[in-house]
């Protein structure tokens, strides 16, 4: 027998090593498929989207398998046509993709910016991955959610004629709303006062009071704002004479009996770990834990009855002395030094030690414990965001979602908290705002 020739065995190691490479390859291919899945991307909304307009939130996730994201597109398609929101391509990151399972896209959607006309569309998320079935299917739409157009505001008419306001104090107007609305109120510089529903007899009606706090320049003013469930706005003002008040300035001497004894007593209270200095340690309690403290009553008075609880106008504690006013420009002093500055948000009253507190109005109790630099505390709610704030006492009497008649008996006075000595200080506050409590003390004043 002859044997072949080497150009035959030459063919034949060739065919072979062909078909052992072309086997390679789909092996690999194979392999690469089944690592990365067969599933196409996959997109989902944080929270659904019925309507768009000038300022809709929009937040959306993609996903992808393992070979990562390679190109996504967020659009909107009306009548005009698609109109692009987002879209980004992902290079491949080595042999197996891009690496880019996941991608979150939040932005803020302006329906009149974009070009968009009043009436249906369409939010269309599409996808594309770096696995190998992506070149069988290429880009495909993953999510398609119908959406409505809406580029109107809400309507909005203020009830009554003329308002007046003080620095620092508050007032109480009312408007009715178009059924669109979903968030209306009455807003001042940086500050919202949500109005209530139920207060007034239309069933469009709202009601809220609002404040003009210590900290705005007397040249703003406020106005009643509402929105639809689009993001589109209605700003309305109405007209207020605001008056202007100057507020009493203070300095306070602090001593080294006060920062050796006190400081650390009120530290420990609420778990802060005190070093060295002694006026570093001062300043965490009067700065930071300050600013803690009111942002745990922000918590405390955000939930509040939707109509007033109160029995007439607020009562002073009988037979107290006022001490430190509202809305006080108080100077810290050691050593001579300036440390610090704070504006005292309420009125200090005194009369004997340990005398009985009285709730100045009725209501319910938010709050009764430790809260912070105000010592022991009591917090009422008067509904409507109303609520009064009873500081420094040496015990409480009352406990949470207890009713309390106006004059009740719930604590007695103390020097908890950052006091220097036995007083009640006492605060009203709108939304969780201190405002001027001598209007609420002033029967007249209310009733107008």
């Amino acid at each position: 027998m002859r044997e072949p020739s080497f150009g035959r065995r030459a063919a034949g190691l060739g065919r072979r090593l062909l078909l052992l490479a072309i086997g390679a390859v789909v092996v690999a291919v194979g392999g690469i498929t089944l690592w990365a899945g067969f599933k196409a991307p996959a997109a989902r909304l944080a929270a659904p989207i019925e309507v768009v307009g000038r300022a809709t939130p929009l937040a959306v996730t993609i996903d992808s398998g393992r070979s990562g994201l390679r190109t996504f597109r967020v659009e909107l398609q009306g009548a005009k046509g698609p109109t692009v929101l987002a879209q980004e391509e992902f290079p491949r990151d080595g042999l197996l993709g891009s690496g880019v399972t996941s991608r979150t896209i939040e932005t803020v959607l302006d329906a009149r910016t974009a070009g968009l006309e009043e009436g249906p569309a369409t939010l269309v998320v599409s996808a594309r991955d770096w696995s190998p079935m992506s070149s069988l299917r290429g880009e495909s739409v993953v999510l398609e959610q119908p959406v409505r157009v809406d580029l109107t505001p809400p309507s909005v008419a203020v009830l009554g004629t003329q308002h007046y306001l003080t620095r620092g104090g508050s007032d109480a107007v009312a408007w009715t709303v178009g059924e669109d609305t979903v968030r209306s109120g009455v807003e001042i510089g940086s500050y919202f006062f949500p109005g209530d529903a139920g207060v007034l007899a239309e069933a469009n009606g709202r009601f809220a009071i609002y404040a003009m706090p210590q900290d705005l320049e007397v040249t703003v003013r406020p106005k009643v704002i509402a929105e639809d469930a689009a993001g589109n706005r209605r700003e309305v003002p109405f007209p207020v004479t605001v008056k202007d008040k100057t507020f009493p300035a203070e300095e306070i001497r602090v001593d080294d009996q006060f920062l050796t004894v006190k400081i650390p007593e009120i530290m420990s209270q609420n778990e802060l770990a005190p070093g060295a200095d002694l006026v570093q340690n001062y300043l965490a309690v009067n700065r930071d834990l300050r600013r803690r403290s009111e942002e745990r009553i922000q918590e405390i008075t955000h939930a509040s009855a939707p109509h007033l609880l109160i029995d007439g106008a607020f009562r002073q504690q009988p037979g107290s002395k006022v001490g430190s006013r509202f809305a006080e420009r108080r100077t810290y002093r050691y050593n001579g030094d300036v440390i610090d500055t704070q504006v005292h948000l309420g009125y200090d009253l005194a009369s004997v030690k340990q005398a009985p507190v009285n709730a100045s109005n009725a209501g319910k109790v938010a709050y009764a414990g430790n809260l912070g630099i105000y010592g022991n505390a009591v917090v009422i709610d008067h509904g409507l965001g109303l609520s009064s704030l009873y500081a420094h006492l040496s015990s409480a009497s009352v406990a949470q979602g207890q009713d309390v008649t106006k004059g009740q008996e719930i604590g007695r006075t103390g020097e908890t908290g950052l006091a220097g000595g036995d007083h009640l200080h006492f605060s009203i506050l709108l939304r969780g705002h201190h405002i001027d409590p001598v209007e609420w003390w002033d029967p007249k004043w209310l009733q107008n």
